[in-house]
């Protein structure tokens, strides 16, 4: 538990070390806000089947995901919610990686799902201050379109962060997040203590379906060492959504911070999208650079990776600076709704960056996703992704990605 979250625990004994010696009044109103408050409840039941292209058996997985929450109502302007989480894996044949070494079925294709229990959510909410929510304790943060900060939601366990963050939208159309976070709870069950992360984030919308925000997140790890992942990354991102139109742009840069060093690296990501009829079409970039010399790849630093580049997960190495040939991801897609489904396919074309790591075509991509709400409290999701690696080695340099074909099928009960 980081000393973060054991702050909140000793303040919440002390609260009702309070509510107990005081008057008879106060008491009822806590009484009313615990009874008073809302429950919470997501099932999932999914499957997985994985096949790469190497010497391991395809991974299988079927699991069952509970999660249950409780949400306080207000008392003297303060709220509490706690969520609990537990996976387990009714078939746990593939391997994952937990504490620094693998665990699980060795011989086959890694799922990243260790199963176990753990408490995700656990926080103070206090709304006092007008158009201010001020909350500390065990939380997700999303900004923006998760792709630097994220729950990484599409895997069993997901992301929560130990932080203090004040969300302010007292100034017509500017919304501003500050953030400080001190320990990174993974999908793995681990947790990875830092000395300071700082968040900050301002979006900004004057005009209808147009919002401009602007951000830096400042990363102090642990390790003093001059290759730390320490850095400050800071950019822009610009969307619209003009009808038939929807498109964004965003730019990051990361630089040095704290004890880390050589970081010089950028990011770009550019949509543009159209309705047509019942089908909207779009085409995108994404342009992450990756080693040049002395200069580190880019850090995606703690982003819901799956939402981009590819479903296959080819390219999550992106989370820690990994990913040596840097990428370009060119991209189509599609999408609609028929017979009350909705259908997205996608197809990647991936190509490296720096000619010193990898010279060459990475390979291609196509994704299909099928989500179909059952009713208000239940959804059918069906994820297909399938890898293919580019295999000219004519120019010398063995491609480091393999093929890879992914089938997921989910169903979610929420209340």
């Amino acid at each position: 538990m980081s000393k973060l979250l054991r702050f909140v625990v000793v303040l919440g004994v002390v609260f009702l070390s309070w509510c107990s010696v005081a008057s008879a009044t106060v008491l009822d109103d806590f009484t009313t806000a615990i009874k008073s408050g809302t429950p919470d409840v997501d099932v999932l039941a999914s499957y997985e089947y994985k096949n790469r292209d190497d010497a391991t058996s395809p991974g299988k997985q079927f699991s069952l995901r509970t999660r249950i929450g409780y949400r306080t109502g207000s008392f003297y302007d303060f709220e509490a919610y706690a969520q609990f989480h537990n996976l387990t894996n009714l078939q746990e044949d593939f391997r994952f990686k937990q504490d620094g070494s693998f665990h699980g079925d060795l011989d086959r294709d890694i799922i990243a799902d260790p199963d176990g229990n753990r408490l995700y959510k656990a926080f103070l909410d206090y709304k006092g201050i007008s158009d201010t929510v001020v909350r500390i304790g065990r939380q997700e943060i999303i900004l923006d379109d998760a792709r630097l900060l994220g729950n990484i939601g599409w895997r069993l366990n997901g992301q929560s962060f130990d932080a203090v963050s004040v969300t302010n939208t007292s100034v017509k159309d500017l919304k501003v997040y500050a953030g400080y976070v001190n320990q990174v709870n993974d999908i793995f069950l681990t947790h990875t203590d830092l000395d300071h992360f700082y968040l900050v984030n301002a979006k900004y919308s004057p005009l209808d379906n147009h919002s401009l925000a602007g951000y830096i997140y400042l990363l102090d790890t642990e390790d003093s060492s001059d290759t730390a992942r320490d850095s400050a990354t800071y950019g822009f991102r610009f969307v619209g959504k003009p009808a038939p139109f929807d498109y964004y742009i965003d730019y990051t840069h990361q630089s040095d911070f704290a004890d880390g060093e050589d970081h010089d690296a950028d990011m770009l990501n550019v949509y543009l999208g159209m309705q047509i009829a019942k089908v909207n079409v779009g085409a995108g970039y994404s342009y992450i650079s990756g080693r040049d010399g002395a200069d580190r790849s880019f850090d995606t630093l703690f982003s819901t990776a799956h939402k981009f580049n590819g479903f296959a997960d080819l390219f999550l190495a992106t989370n820690g600076g990994g990913l040596l040939g840097g990428l370009e991801d060119y991209y189509v897609k599609a999408s609609t709704k028929l017979f009350g489904c909705k259908l997205v396919a996608v197809y990647h074309y991936f190509d490296t960056v720096e000619d010193d790591a990898f010279d060459g075509t990475y390979g291609d991509e196509i994704d299909l996703v099928l989500v179909k709400a059952i009713n208000k409290n239940i959804k059918l999701l069906i994820k297909y992704a399938n890898f293919m690696q580019d295999d000219d080695s004519s120019n010398g340099f063995a491609n480091p990605t393999v093929d890879t074909e992914i089938l997921t099928a989910r169903l979610q009960y929420k209340f």
